[in-house]
């Protein structure tokens, strides 16, 4: 049986495989921004070709398997200035699960992603949507668009705090929050997504109908979809947004 971290590895691969990437077992994969590299790990174990990089990741406290490490397969990344630690021209397919929200400067972002990608390699990012009703790190109603400290202090005020808050005053948690929404936090609108992916990427779209209907143990929400065509747009709005695009295939030499 499939452990959650490789069932989900295998969806964003299979919603790849909608979009008519070409998906095997040498198809050269980094997940960005991964984290403890969990998913890298249990892809790997099912037998794809993942690698992955993030900060921390040499950090005792990120549990990173230190085999993976200590082989190159998941890298921290550079900062000063932000570099992803891979070659040009390296992948065939960039993923990301729920790290896009935290960009603060696109075009860095994905020029770097462009350029470990090979000419025609595709991207598939999932992050939360710009209109979810409860923003998902520091759990206050709409604090994915009101980051005022009156609205914030509000929330605090009746309880509102994440794991790590449990302790602090309503004030503290509505300064933590403050500082943490307007530094780390970046929720653009699909317009706005478009303008900024169009930049370095080819047949860039919003692809939520093929993720919500190749969900794990999703056959009744797959139904649902088929039904229901405005679902993935609501999805998108107050789900998450699942954004697929290309990079332009280089242009074939004129023999002429």
């Amino acid at each position: 049986m499939l452990s959650s971290k490789a069932k989900r590895a295998e969806w964003f691969l299979q919603v790849l495989r909608d979009q008519g990437v070409t998906i095997t077992a040498t198809t050269k994969v980094p997940d960005l921004g991964c984290r403890a590299g969990k998913l890298v790990q249990a892809a790997r174990e099912n037998g794809y070709d993942f690698h992955g990089c993030g900060l921390g990741l040499r950090d005792a406290h990120t549990d990173a398997d230190a085999g993976l490490v200590a082989a190159g397969i998941l890298r921290d990344i550079d900062l000063n200035p932000y570099r992803l630690p891979f070659d040009d021209d390296t992948f065939d397919v960039v993923i990301s699960d729920q790290v896009f929200e935290h960009v603060m400067d696109y075009p860095t972002t994905l020029r770097e992603a462009q350029r470990v990608m090979k000419p025609g390699g595709a991207f598939l990012h999932v992050f939360p949507a710009r209109y979810m009703p409860i923003e998902p790190h520091v759990h206050v109603p709409l604090g994915t668009l009101l980051r005022q400290r009156w609205w914030l202090r509000t929330w605090a005020l009746v309880g509102i705090r994440n794991e790590f808050q449990a302790t602090l005053s309503a004030r503290e948690a509505c300064e933590a929050n403050f500082r943490y929404l307007t530094t780390h936090t970046n929720y653009l609108t699909k317009r706005q997504l478009r303008d900024q992916f169009g930049q370095y990427y080819t047949d860039v779209r919003f692809v939520e109908g093929a993720f919500l209907q190749n969900r794990p143990r999703g056959g009744a929400l797959a139904r649902l979809t088929k039904r229901l065509p405005l679902l993935p747009d609501v999805y998108s709005a107050v789900g998450n947004r699942v954004a697929f695009g290309r990079r332009a295939a280089v242009r074939a030499p004129d023999t002429a």
